[in-house]
């Protein structure tokens, strides 16, 4: 993120130009700031993010804090709007900062049953509130996702191509109901949970859009499941996904599209590969990520299953 751009925020922020620390984001484009309260600046290019689709997305986050859930408080400019423009190709929206620790999976402490329910509770909840929400502003819908529309011109095996062309044909001739396709999170592993003591939040909502809700659940069991060494995911995610699901139907009773989690599953595996195809800097990876990659781009090209699990 250039230099330029942060000062400008700070000053249309009025704040010093010492006031700010990076935090995230794939771009390096996210940004605690503030001097006695804290805020969460992220800086967006439109032609990446356009700005209807930050405003939507602040809008649901609005929804969203309205039915009590926790989630980050998008902060309107003098009370009015959630983006506020630096220049014709940058904006930027601020959120309330959360206090909360990032869960890490090496802390036994805190990656056990209670987390997990409490995690597959608020996407419970996420997905009932999807049911009642009416949106102002469009989201995408899933065949309107960047990868669908970049992969083709993606530096990737032909076969892995074809595979693309296989799982839209199939998409296309999933059933849609509300009970089992709306908007979701779209990236909900544990990198965007927030925990203090008892009261987990959940954070970056960039990639919510239209799609079925075994798609967000198969993301979050694709997602956890990669720091597990091959040979004990079975084991773990079995009990995972019980203990998941158990806060789930808390927040979301109607599990019956349940069944097309493995699908999804292997759909985002190929998501993933062809994601870090398009976007990772090769030259920045190192001998193991580069090796996971290709053992990545094995897989699929020989039709292995990400899990020798399933879920119906």
């Amino acid at each position: 993120m250039e230099q330029g751009l942060i000062k400008e925020v700070l000053s249309l922020l009025d704040l010093d130009l010492s006031d700010y620390k990076l935090i995230g984001g794939y771009n390096n484009n996210v940004f605690e700031v503030g001097s006695n309260t804290k805020f969460i600046v992220k800086i967006l290019e439109d032609s990446v993010v356009s700005e209807l689709k930050s405003l939507a997305e602040s809008e649901w986050l609005d929804y969203l804090l309205s039915r009590g859930l926790n989630v980050a408080r998008p902060i309107r400019k003098q009370g009015k709007d959630f983006i506020q423009r630096i220049n014709d190709d940058y904006y930027f929206v601020c959120y309330e900062k959360i206090n909360g620790l990032h869960i890490h999976q090496t802390n036994n402490a805190m990656w056990r049953a209670p987390l997990f329910e409490r995690w597959g509770e608020a996407m419970g909840h996420i997905h009932t509130a999807s049911k009642a929400y009416t949106a102002n502003h469009a989201f995408p819908c899933w065949n309107e996702n960047k990868i669908l529309l970049q992969f083709e011109s993606a530096q990737l095996p032909t076969i892995l191509i074809e595979k693309w062309f296989k799982h839209i044909e199939v998409l296309k001739k999933l059933p849609v109901s509300t009970d089992n396709f709306g908007l979701i999170h779209g990236d909900l592993h544990h990198g965007n949970l927030l925990i203090r003591e008892n009261s987990l939040s959940i954070i970056d909502f960039g990639d919510s859009e239209y799609h079925w809700y075994a798609y967000d659940l198969a993301i979050v069991i694709y997602h956890t499941t990669q720091a597990i060494i091959k040979n004990e995911r079975n084991n773990f995610i079995r009990r995972f996904y019980q203990e998941f699901m158990e806060g789930y139907v808390r927040g979301n009773p109607d599990t019956n599209f349940t069944q097309d989690i493995d699908y999804f599953i292997q759909l985002r595996h190929l998501y993933s590969f062809t994601y870090h195809s398009i976007y990772a800097d090769k030259s920045q990876l190192t001998e193991q990520q580069l090796e996971y990659l290709k053992d990545m781009e094995l897989s699929l090209i020989n039709d292995e299953p990400y899990l020798h699990f399933t879920f119906n």
